[in-house]
């Protein structure tokens, strides 16, 4: 599979699921992240097409794209003579007319052993790190930011057993309001888009009632409890905002164990956004 050039889809929107609003279903655009021809005489041929069900199952030679959103991704599977073509007009965009009129799409790229030797790791940022997407409160006041750094995942992606050695593409997220950071199982290695969705969907039950309560003055409290037994000077009368200003000067942590999420990494995975945004500008 060829892994195609970064695409940024700034101000995406997505759909959910009204029966799960936590679970999202589609998006209004998508990137093609890769692509590539599977012929008919190709050894793993029979594995690769069993990962389809009987009415979408190749039967014959055929091409593969590799689409995805912040937090959705797709698979089609058509015609390689569109495949062809595109790789010779890709000024001109997706096609997705021909997409559509000589193959069909499917939700989610396979997990079976035989596509994870083929399709490429991909992160949603070009080094791994930047802004994936940020959700917003329905009354306005505070977001939850899903975004990629690198450091010690928690959670490793399907099919990988073992921790890598050193800091690799992490996804997670934090949200600006309470600052919480849901714990450290939400720091998944961003190794495809299945991990990207499931630390966007932490977030977005962050976003449900009752599951932000916005600052808390038992944080701000504690911090001023352990300032003052750091530093020996007495605590402040008024605590308020302590924890919040903490967050947003706390160290980030890179591979250190148990590392959560921070107003400082928000701030520090921003800045890779505004320089990947700045180097792919004409």
């Amino acid at each position: 599979m060829h892994t195609l050039p970064f695409a940024d889809i700034p101000g995406n929107h997505h759909q959910v699921s009204p029966s799960e609003p936590t679970r999202v279903t589609s998006a209004r655009t998508y990137r093609a992240s890769w692509a590539g021809i599977i012929e008919a005489g190709d050894p793993q041929f029979q594995a690769l097409a069993q990962a389809f069900e009987p009415p979408h199952r190749p039967a014959a030679t055929f091409a593969a794209i590799g689409l995805e959103s912040q937090e959705h991704a797709l698979i089609w599977l058509g015609a390689p003579q569109v495949l062809t073509h595109w790789a010779l007009h890709q000024d001109d965009g997706l096609p997705i007319a021909a997409l559509n009129q000589h193959g069909a799409f499917g939700e989610h790229w396979p997990a079976d052993p035989a596509w994870r030797e083929r399709i490429p790791t991909t992160t949603w940022n070009p080094d791994g790190q930047g802004i994936v997407t940020e959700l917003d409160f329905p009354d306005g006041d505070g977001r939850v930011v899903v975004y990629e750094l690198l450091g010690k995942p928690a959670m490793l992606p399907a099919g990988v057993s073992r921790q890598p050695v050193g800091p690799v593409p992490v996804v997670t997220w934090h949200c600006t309001r309470c600052h919480s950071a849901g714990d450290t199982l939400d720091r998944y290695a961003s190794a495809s888009p299945a991990e990207r969705r499931e630390a966007a969907r932490a977030a977005r039950r962050h976003l449900r009632p009752g599951r932000c309560r916005g600052a808390s003055a038992r944080l701000d409290q504690a911090l001023a409890a352990v300032d003052r037994v750091v530093t020996g000077r007495p605590e402040s009368a008024d605590p308020t905002g302590l924890y919040a200003a903490w967050c947003q000067t706390k160290t980030t942590g890179g591979c250190t164990p148990g590392m959560v999420s921070s107003c400082a990494e928000v701030r520090e995975a921003r800045t890779h956004t505004a320089r990947h945004r700045m180097a792919t500008c004409p």
